[in-house]
């Protein structure tokens, strides 16, 4: 069983990031279930991690597009990181040094 909490940061990036895309993030506190002696389970503290998920809306009636999701299992990640992370592999900051160098 896993039991989550949604915690949304798209306030942190509401100047920064271009027009349409959207970081969300989730906290996921991780149970593990372990049966037990006949009908009894045991619930064991498996610990949180945070993941980050990039998404674009078209603008139009069709669902949000998913571009990538990150997994952190240390924890929050702070917003630097986390925009190094994204940066990277997208150009979707409208800071262009967050940006990832082109090729």
């Amino acid at each position: 069983m896993i039991v989550h909490e949604l915690t949304d940061i798209e306030h942190l990036f509401t100047e920064q990031l271009q027009e349409g895309y959207y970081v969300i993030r989730e906290t996921y506190q991780n149970v593990l279930v372990e049966p037990e002696d006949g009908d009894t389970v045991r619930q064991v503290d498996a610990g949180t991690e945070e993941v980050v998920t990039i998404v674009f809306d078209p603008g139009d009636e069709y669902s949000l597009i998913c571009l990538d999701t990150y997994t952190f299992a240390d924890g929050i990640p702070s917003l630097a990181e986390l925009k190094e992370t994204i940066a990277a592999e997208y150009d979707v900051f409208v800071d262009h040094r967050w940006a990832a160098p082109s090729l």
